[in-house]
């Protein structure tokens, strides 16, 4: 049998620049977590997107059946699009199996370029400055607002704005900036505010220099140790190279105006930047031609989806998004994970390349695990000549403000009690998780929690088995080749809130264990047998990090170099 795919309605709204597009198939190879996204592939010139489409499933005796209905804005599907001499955009549709192996339909479309360009909008003065004094009346009546919103969180009138705005106080206040919003472009957000003034100092700075030189590193996180900032930043001191840099951990609606300013001007006279992470005011800028920007990433392989895969998703994460998209390049751990790469940033395939993670490279430095491990022995005396069992879970709830982990369903005491008296259960939570575990004092000497105390790579060196969920240290703990065990209680629920690219189950290069007790038994069987590594766990890493070899900083630092004054 073969996959099927059928283009049952095509409509284009020639007004709105909307295309509403219904089909259905089926598809005969598996799916992963019981779910299909369709890939709408766009693709004209030098300009390409790979867009995620939901399907709604069900498994039948030939594969799995699917229905889609999207409507797609087509001015948002390119990054800064300018149609050139071609007429039409070609639209192909392809899909992910669970295996992560990709599969194309035959089915493509045609749409008129012309339909991809933004609208121009009018802003002449006149217009400024009527928006200007309407959003100064909407003020005067913002209290009428807000009681709207009160009205519209209590269900006494009909209203989507609560429900895009959270819920209590937060609902009411999203309700009556919205109002305001769409009567005048203008909303009360300080972050929106001071990444206006962000902006228009860049835009100043554009200006007053003149052709932009040198590297510029930009991120809202300290660079920690070992990192990919770190990494690249000492590999060009070597070279003999210097750059300019703008750490700083605070958000934007937290930085002071001249704070600000400087970042916006060190940006606008830098030939090439780089990140490490999201750094969202970077995305509402229109870049010099003459700037790239380069995202490093932080995190290895893929399987959690990310970036503009939760269009759809995630409140408040619209089409239009410029988010993640005037990346110049990124690079990603392995060749199999460019689609993945270019779809989360919105970016060409091309401009996604596996040159691999520069943290990374210490996992194949003997040297540096030996002086790793004599740092941590003598920190930690205890470890020494012990067996190490590492319980590194990552977070719950939908970020830094409200994350936790369920302790609840972790009894260290009963770990202890299953562990052998030879072993040492470290502690590392996740960095947003500030609440600890409870345990027994007579387990004070085994029980070493190293949250926020030790960067989760050097403790790796010392580990003899991982627990962990959904954690992405499972790909630097596959490098080292540990075993590991996946305590996945809750396994639908965290589907249904952040999904996976692949299925979980035939994915993670390990056991999973579904209830206390599982996990129990399969933790004492891994501490008696110590088996060798799982041909699954090879398998894994070919898959997610062939680029991974312990060399990926010097390749990136060449390009880098190979980068400048090039434009």
């Amino acid at each position: 049998m073969q996959d099927e795919y059928t283009i049952t309605k095509k409509e284009v709204n020639m007004q709105q620049r909307e295309l509403l597009l219904e089909a259905e198939g089926t598809v005969v190879h598996p799916v992963a977590n019981g779910k299909l996204r369709i890939l709408c592939v766009f693709v004209y010139d030098n300009w390409e997107r790979r867009f995620p489409v939901e399907a709604e499933c069900k498994g039948t005796a030939g594969g799995t059946f699917f229905q889609i209905a999207q409507t797609i804005c087509l001015p948002a599907v390119f990054y800064q699009f300018t149609p050139g001499e071609e007429e039409t955009v070609k639209v192909t549709f392809e899909y992910c199996d669970a295996a992560g192996e990709w599969h194309s339909f035959c089915e493509t479309l045609e749409l008129a370029a012309e339909l991809f360009e933004e609208p121009r909008k009018k802003n002449s003065v006149f217009c400024r400055c009527f928006r200007i004094i309407l959003y100064l009346c909407c003020t005067i009546l913002l209290p009428i607002f807000l009681l709207d919103g009160f009205f519209a969180v209590k269900g006494w009138k009909r209203t989507k704005a609560p429900e895009e705005g959270g819920e209590g106080k937060k609902a009411v206040l999203y309700h009556a900036q919205g109002i305001v919003m769409r009567l005048t472009g203008y909303g009360y957000s300080l972050r929106e505010m001071k990444t206006a003034y962000f902006r228009k100092q860049y835009g100043k700075a554009c200006g007053k220099y003149g052709t932009p030189e040198g590297i510029l590193f930009l991120s809202e996180r300290i660079p920690e140790a070992g990192g990919n900032l770190q990494m690249v930043q000492e590999a060009l001191l070597r070279e003999g190279k210097e750059y300019k840099t703008f750490l700083d951990s605070r958000p934007i609606h937290k930085l002071p105006l001249a704070e600000i300013k400087k970042a916006a001007h060190l940006a606008a006279g830098a030939e090439i930047i780089i990140l490490e992470d999201f750094y969202p005011q970077i995305h509402a800028l229109a870049l010099r031609k003459e700037t790239k920007l380069i995202q490093l990433w932080h995190a290895c392989g893929a399987f959690k989806m990310f970036g503009l895969s939760d269009i759809g998703k995630v409140k408040n994460l619209r089409q239009d998004t410029q988010n993640h998209r005037s990346y110049s390049y990124a690079f990603v751990s392995g060749s199999r994970m460019v689609p993945f790469y270019s779809e989360a940033f919105g970016i060409a395939e091309r401009q996604v390349l596996p040159l691999g993670v520069p943290r990374t490279d210490i996992f194949f430095d003997e040297d540096h695990k030996q002086r790793v491990c004599q740092r941590m022995y003598e920190k930690y005396p205890q470890l020494e000549g012990k067996k190490a069992v590492l319980f590194a879970p990552t977070f719950r709830g939908s970020g830094n403000k409200d994350a936790y982990y369920p302790w609840e369903y972790f009894d260290v005491n009963r770990m202890m009690e299953t562990l052998p008296e030879d072993s040492i259960l470290i502690l590392k939570n996740h960095p947003f998780v500030k609440e600890r575990p409870v345990y027994d004092t007579i387990y004070q000497d085994r029980v070493l929690d190293m949250s926020g105390a030790e960067n989760i790579n050097d403790i790796l060196f010392l580990t003899s088995l991982l627990i962990t969920d959904y954690s992405s240290c499972i790909f630097e703990a596959a490098l080292l080749e540990i075993p590991m065990l996946f305590y996945v209680f809750d396994l639908e629920d965290y589907i249904r809130t952040r999904d996976f690219y692949f299925d979980f189950a035939s994915f993670v290069p390990g056991k999973k264990a579904e209830t206390w007790e599982a996990l129990l038994e399969e933790t004492e069987k891994q501490m008696e047998e110590r088996t060798e590594p799982q041909e699954s766990m090879r398998t894994f890493c070919s898959y997610f990090m062939d680029a991974v070899n312990g060399d990926s900083t010097r390749r990136i630092v060449e390009f880098i170099q190979k980068l400048e004054h090039t434009s």
